[in-house]
């Protein structure tokens, strides 16, 4: 399952007292055993990457969203990815996609969840471990949405600059974690997600209401260089055509046992 539905449900709205610069935080663990932390203050979010590689800004309100990488001394604006532009990320195959509830799950971060199988073409894709209780408390509706908006144009932007398609870069798999993130404001949001081995991918480890921002939280380095995602795309396809000589030459050389299985890992 893709990630993102989880840091969706995570991005919380709430109340806030602003004379002391209080905030919501949230702190995650992955499979890697890496933590990142979520800070929330209104319609603005603040995600630390791990190892204090960068961090993402966004702000519902101006609708703008900003990736800060320290070790490029880059900032990438992704705000077109938060606009409702119409794009289609659908896959042009169907996908039989569908949800099973499993009952009651561990006790997260204080609160009791609920587990949700999910499927697609009647394979297990994966679980998430919602909290109908966290989200009347903390209010994640709105960031919820963005999120899986977002993740929606980021495959309708790849398959039009790329002319792949979009089934290039969505598996059934995906087609059911999309259809579940816009089911989260319904039902929860999750506190934990495993992958189709039943491997954990993250997890919640502690929820503090009275945080404190960091300071200039939601601010972007000036002297960084600022680009955008159809810069990074563009720059990338670059580098792939320059290297599709040489790929192609190593192509020759192989054997046949070897091309095929080159190919298998390159679908």
């Amino acid at each position: 399952m893709k990630k993102l539905s989880l840091l969706s449900a995570l991005l919380i709205s709430v109340f806030i007292n602003n004379t002391i610069q209080a905030a919501v935080a949230i702190q995650t663990r992955d499979s890697q055993h890496q933590v990142s932390t979520i800070y929330i203050d209104g319609n603005k979010a603040r995600i630390e990457m791990p190892q204090n590689e960068g961090y993402v800004v966004m702000d519902l309100a101006s609708k703008t969203m900003n990736v800060v990488i320290h070790r490029h001394r880059t900032v990438m604006d992704m705000s077109e990815f938060l606009l409702d532009n119409g794009r289609n990320s659908a896959p042009t195959k169907y996908v039989d996609t569908y949800t099973k509830t499993m009952g009651l799950g561990p006790t997260i971060a204080g609160y009791e969840t609920e587990e949700y199988a999910l499927y697609a073409n009647d394979n297990y894709c994966g679980s998430l471990y919602v909290s109908v209780e966290a989200m009347r408390d903390m209010g994640v509706k709105k960031f919820a949405y963005a999120f899986a908006n977002m993740e929606k144009n980021m495959d309708a932007k790849l398959a039009g600059m790329t002319g792949m398609g979009i089934d290039a870069f969505t598996e059934p798999c995906d087609e059911a974690d999309r259809k579940m993130s816009l089911r989260l404001r319904e039902i929860g949001f999750p506190l934990k997600s495993i992958d189709q081995n039943k491997r954990l991918e993250s997890v919640v480890t502690r929820i503090n209401k009275k945080a404190r921002l960091p300071v200039n939280a939601f601010k972007i380095p000036a002297d960084y260089k600022l680009t955008n995602t159809s810069e990074m795309i563009n720059d990338a396809m670059k580098q792939m055509q320059k290297m599709q000589p040489q790929m192609q030459e190593m192509m020759k050389n192989m054997t046949p046992e070897q091309r095929q299985m080159m190919q298998q890992y390159t679908r």
